[in-house]
C-alpha cells in the first residue's frame, strides 16, 4: 500500500503560527469525492453530508483548543436485513493539541511507577509538530466514533435462529447430550 492509497480522504489543514485572539472561526463543508471515500474508508454505504463548523485558538502558552460541531447525514447497512439505515452525525468537537515537546503531551507516571488514567478524566492533549494542523482525519474519526456499530432497520427484529434437525420434537436443550452421558454414568 502506498501513501496515496493510505491517505485520510479529509484534509483541512489550519495555520496555526499566528492566530487571532478571538480565535479562527473554520467552516468546513465536504466535496461528493470526499464524501465517498470517507464512507469506504469506514465501511458504510454513503455519507450524504458533512459539514464542520469550528473555532480554532490559542490554549494555554502553546497548545491550541478547536472547539464546534461536526454534522452530517449517512446511510449505514442494517445488520439484520442489509437495507440501507440513514443516520444523522451531530456531534461536538472539543479537541486539545500541543507541540509535541511539550510536557502536556506525556503522561507522568504516579509514585508507583505505574500509569493511572481516568476514563472520565480529560483527554490526552493530540501533538503536532510545526505550524499546521491537519484537522480533516480527527473530523472522519469523530464520525468514526459517533457511528452506530449495530444499525438496525426501524421495525427490524433478530429472531433466533432454530437449527434443530426436528422441529416437531420440540426445542431440545444444548445440556441434553450431558444429561444423557451422566445417567449412563460416562
Amino acid at each position: 500500500m502506498n501513501k496515496a492509497e493510505n491517505a485520510a480522504p479529509l484534509s483541512l489543514p489550519v495555520h496555526v503560527a499566528r492566530l487571532p485572539q478571538a480565535g479562527m472561526p473554520v467552516r468546513f463543508k465536504t466535496t461528493p469525492a470526499e464524501r465517498a471515500a470517507v464512507a469506504e474508508r469506514l465501511g458504510i454505504l454513503a455519507v450524504d453530508a458533512l459539514e464542520a463548523d469550528l473555532l480554532v485558538r490559542r490554549w494555554k502558552r502553546d497548545g491550541i483548543a478547536v472547539e464546534g460541531r461536526i454534522t452530517g447525514a449517512l446511510a449505514q447497512a442494517c445488520v439484520v436485513t442489509l437495507e440501507p439505515v440513514h443516520a444523522v452525525v451531530d456531534e461536538p468537537v472539543d479537541l486539545v493539541f500541543v507541540p509535541e515537546t511539550s510536557k502536556l503531551a506525556r503522561i507522568q507516571p504516579e509514585g508507583d511507577g505505574e500509569l493511572h488514567l481516568d476514563p472520565e478524566g480529560a483527554d490526552i492533549p493530540e501533538t503536532f509538530r510545526g505550524d499546521t494542523i491537519d484537522l480533516g482525519p480527527l473530523l472522519e474519526e469523530l464520525v468514526g466514533l459517533s457511528l452506530d456499530p449495530y444499525p438496525r432497520a426501524p421495525g427490524v427484529e433478530f429472531s433466533e435462529l432454530d437449527t434443530d434437525p426436528d422441529p416437531s420434537g420440540g426445542k431440545v436443550s444444548p445440556f441434553a447430550a450431558l444429561g444423557r452421558l451422566k445417567a449412563s454414568g460416562g
